[in-house]
């Protein structure tokens, strides 16, 4: 794993806009753009298989630990699921409700991958990921024997397409002040439904509206299905969720947030000790002593937000590259053993591995000179040599 300078491309601006990633330039604190144009990371194929495998084997035990919790009906008051959630996790779960798609945070060393979370809900940073850097692989010149990690396209299409009939119909939603961003992954995936060949309508949350039986849109035509790029726990806090039936299918499902809250690290740490995969992680006691380095971390935030570094039970303060936000304090905090890994010509990457129902679907990497990925770090293209 390197990092190499390679030259731009022409046009490349133009290229981001016309797929719709118009959000390429979003300014960074260093003065520079999101998008990291002649910036890519390299990897061998073997290291490439290694990630997959390790992406698969880290699901199927994600799934074993929510399994299981549902099953014994035991929810750790650490994890802070609201009771009205419950009946819908477990119909959800025992129903099979589908998935869509997710992404672990990775730390990688080159060798040794520990998993530093599960975006299991609301993942964004898809649109770059799947198309945008594919352009950029069959652009660059001057790789020999280049490929590059990534079928997420085409898995999010057939993904679609097993999950729901032709010309069904799925609403795709997100919040109205939501960034660009936000929006131009809930559209881009609204594409991929559409090449899957399903009926598509875009709303925002706020205009979902319930007549009485079901929750209906601006045309008052019912939701049936329903992608939400919006937080479970954000929809329990919401007075409409008084009305949540079985009956609508929400994508992601609601057991989902077994799997999107960070405690799932303390569960998995308890089934799989020391595990390889695994940063031993505990829920956050103000009273324990945590001997060497540890990463506070709140269990419902975004993009590296309330992150403290302790060491040796001493509160060095914020990680750098983190910030502040009242609202992700209130929900409880775990702690993670720190993991060291290189610094590529200053710059600190961490790898996201996309998952597509049950399969891993590829890569991407967004990289930063702050020890926390923050909401303004960059990302950079990857491809491999055999």
């Amino acid at each position: 794993m390197k990092r190499v300078l390679l030259p731009e491309r022409a046009n490349w601006q133009q290229a981001h806009q016309e797929i719709g990633f118009d959000y390429y330039n979003l300014p960074s604190r260093d003065g520079s753009m999101y998008w990291s144009e002649g910036v890519a990371y390299e990897f061998s194929l073997k290291q490439i298989e290694q990630l997959e495998d390790a992406s698969n084997e880290l699901h199927q035990m994600c799934l074993e630990v929510a399994g299981d919790m549902i099953q014994r009906g035991h929810y750790p008051e650490y994890f802070q699921i609201p009771p009205a959630a419950i009946p819908l996790i477990e119909h959800s779960w025992k129903n099979q409700a589908p998935m869509l798609y997710g992404r672990f945070d990775f730390a990688y060393d080159g060798q040794a991958i520990k998993m530093l979370e599960y975006n299991a809900d609301t993942p964004t940073g898809l649109l770059e990921a799947s198309v945008a850097q594919w352009h950029w692989i069959e652009q660059v010149e001057n790789i020999a024997n280049r490929d590059q990690f990534n079928s997420i396209h085409e898995k999010l299409i057939e993904r679609w397409k097993q999950l729901y009939p032709a010309r069904s119909r799925v609403h795709f939603a997100a919040c109205q002040e939501a960034g660009r961003e936000d929006w131009g992954n809930l559209e881009y995936l609204m594409d991929t439904a559409f090449q899957a060949g399903l009926n598509v309508s875009e709303l925002s949350m706020e205009n979902i509206g319930w007549n009485g039986t079901a929750f209906v849109d601006l045309h008052q035509q019912e939701i049936q299905h329903l992608f939400k790029l919006y937080p479970w726990e954000w929809i329990w806090e919401e007075s409409f969720s008084q009305f949540l039936k079985p009956e609508t299918e929400w994508i992601e499902p609601c057991w989902k947030m077994l799997l999107s809250n960070k405690a799932l690290l303390i569960e998995l740490w308890k089934r799989f000790p020391n595990h390889p995969l695994l940063l031993e992680t505990h829920a956050y006691d103000a009273h324990a002593h945590y001997a060497g380095k540890w990463v506070r971390k709140p269990i419902l935030a975004r993009e590296g937000a309330n992150i403290h570094i302790l060491q040796n039970n001493v509160d060095c303060g914020a990680a750098s590259g983190s910030f502040y936000f009242d609202d992700y304090d209130k929900y409880g905090y775990v702690m993670q053993r720190w993991v060291k890994t290189p610094l590529h010509e200053g710059m600190l990457p961490t790898l996201g591995l996309w998952m597509v129902g049950d399969e891993c679907a590829g890569m991407s990497l967004r990289e930063d000179v702050f020890d926390v990925i923050g909401n303004d770090a960059h990302f950079a293209a990857h491809y491999f040599v055999e």
